[in-house]
């Protein structure tokens, strides 16, 4: 993550409690949903927990190896939902093209997924400003809290992406330029 440096809470300083330490930079983040021909939660009753377990752990390792070769980071998993940052916790120059690359190959990696019906993913990339800050909740819930637009535009793109698409926002297009062959696409409101 691109950040200016360290900064002490105002309590931190006057000593009144402990040091609250938070980043502010650039980070891209990538909100995408495994889909059959419906959501797959919408499957829940075709599949038995067990097996429904197994579907949802194999695309999590899915998504886990195709992020992690292009230095992305897992910060969520939400049932059928994965949120992936790039640019956090480490920073390259083309974190944008690095998100892209690894929505594209994770599109081609989920399809091939072995599993009782053939399954799709969705895909919302948005690049800008982030603030990373303190811990937050507890136990195997506990994470890295990461506060301002770009996750939450992540999301919104993702919900306009068709099955083994990819929406890009408009920061992330500026950043990847003429890397890629891109379709415009006007969402209707």
């Amino acid at each position: 993550m691109r950040s200016s440096s360290a900064q002490e809470s105002a309590a931190g300083r006057a000593g009144g409690g402990p040091v609250s330490r938070f980043r502010r930079g650039r980070a891209t983040a990538t909100d995408g949903h495994v889909l059959r021909s419906g959501r797959l939660d919408t499957a829940v009753g075709a599949f038995r927990p067990e097996d429904l377990r197994e579907i949802i752990g194999a695309y999590h390792r899915c998504v886990a190896e195709t992020t992690s070769r292009f230095a992305g980071f897992v910060a969520k998993y939400m049932g059928d939902g994965v949120l992936v940052y790039f640019g956090y916790p480490e920073a390259h120059e083309d974190d944008a093209e690095r998100a892209v690359r690894a929505g594209l190959d994770l599109i081609d990696a989920v399809g091939r997924l072995e599993t009782p019906e053939q399954l799709n993913i969705r895909l919302g990339v948005a690049s800008g400003l982030v603030v990373v800050g303190d811990l937050i909740g507890a136990g195997a819930a506990q994470e890295r809290g990461v506060v301002g637009e770009t996750p939450n535009l992540a999301a919104r793109l993702q919900a306009l992406a068709a099955h083994g698409t990819l929406v890009i926002g408009d920061s992330t297009r500026r950043q990847i330029g003429a890397l890629f062959e891109l379709n415009a696409r006007c969402a209707e409101r």
